[in-house]
């Protein structure tokens, strides 16, 4: 099942006994617990409904709530957060790991798993159990019968359209619209992490007079990221100009940006440039590059502006430079910042 299926059923009020909600978007989880909790009456919402943390809770208590009727309503409402036990298994435990004890307390994590898929086989109606986690072994048992008896859902970071749709409805929420270069600016100025969009929106919400947010808005009222930094020093890099480069690179560090961090962020922008550059070769349109680059067409466009400033034996020695650079780093042979300013130097120089 998908947020959208998900949201239909929520407003048909088709509830599954059991869900599993794993992935990285918290802020979009989070909401549609929300949704899940308004579903409960007000006057008896406290009587029929847990939350829990998986790490602090064993699954037979999890089940006893589940199986627990409920109080002057029709349903009961369990939410699991951090339910670990749906991650893959470690391997190579070290000795006298909780994993270990209790694999030599008679296979305990697995009595507890059956107990679980028992209940998973023949879930009580009643009850809403929904489980929540980061990340999942499709593998596992456990997660096979929810996905048969139950229903899974992941949370995943929107992107490309489904971001810009996320930002247009919660521009509208906020009385306002937002135009097209201002929501691919938001995008490339603050990421597409969902609570700090909607922080920003709300500041822009309130900082517009018209009805309507716009490009300078943006620019106005939006800090800068360190993606959109990286798109400067990249563009910099292109024009050879390394004094500018070294100064926004500076500003980063000085920022707090760990120089590693920026050193990954630069070598992810030279492979963005050279897929560009690789597609447009092939005879792809810039209007299906964003696409096959599985990113926002501003942040595409950008790239195969971007793209032209190099040759792709310029890209593929600048990849080259980095990861030397970055062992270098690694290994105490260079000092970090300096290593930073020189890697930027020889990203300038004209390469034959």
């Amino acid at each position: 099942m998908d947020i959208k299926a998900l949201e239909n059923s929520l407003k048909r009020q088709v509830i599954s006994p059991v869900y599993l909600f794993y992935g990285d978007e918290t802020y979009l989880r989070d909401q549609y617990l929300e949704k899940f909790k308004s579903l409960l009456p007000d006057e008896c919402r406290d009587f029929n409904m847990d939350i829990i943390d998986g790490r602090d809770t064993a699954l037979e208590p999890i089940i006893n709530m589940a199986t627990t009727l409920p109080f002057l309503a029709d349903k009961r409402l369990v939410i699991v957060k951090n339910a670990e036990f749906f991650k893959a298994k470690r391997k190579n435990q070290k000795k006298g790991d909780k994993g270990e004890k209790d694999e030599a307390a008679g296979d305990k994590p697995d009595m507890s798993e059956d107990i679980l898929i028992g209940y998973l086989e023949n879930p009580v109606d009643s009850t809403c159990l929904i489980f929540c986690t980061d990340s999942v072994d499709r593998k596992r048992k456990i997660y096979k019968r929810i996905e048969k008896n139950g229903q899974v859902v992941q949370f995943a970071p929107l992107k490309g359209r489904d971001l810009t749709e996320w930002i247009n409805r919660t521009a509208r929420k906020l009385g306002k619209t937002i135009e097209p270069a201002a929501a691919a600016g938001l995008v490339t100025a603050a990421g597409n992490n969902l609570h700090q969009l909607r922080t920003e929106l709300e500041k822009l919400a309130c900082y517009s007079e018209s009805s309507a947010i716009t490009a300078a808005d943006v620019e106005m009222m939006v800090s800068k990221t360190a993606e959109l930094s990286i798109f400067e020093l990249v563009d910099a890099v292109g024009d050879r100009n390394y004094s500018k480069a070294i100064r926004l690179a500076r500003e980063m560090v000085f920022l707090g940006e760990p120089v590693i961090r920026i050193l990954y962020m630069v070598a992810r922008q030279c492979r963005l440039l050279l897929q560009a550059k690789s597609l447009l070769e092939t005879g792809v349109s810039a209007r299906e590059t964003a696409g096959l680059m599985q990113v926002h067409p501003f942040v595409a466009q950008k790239c195969i502006g971007q793209a032209g400033n190099f040759t792709s034996g310029e890209l593929k020695s600048s990849l080259e430079k980095i990861l030397e650079t970055d062992a270098d780093i690694k290994g105490g042979k260079q000092e970090a910042v300096l290593a930073l300013e020189l890697l930027i130097i020889a990203l300038c120089e004209e390469q034959k």
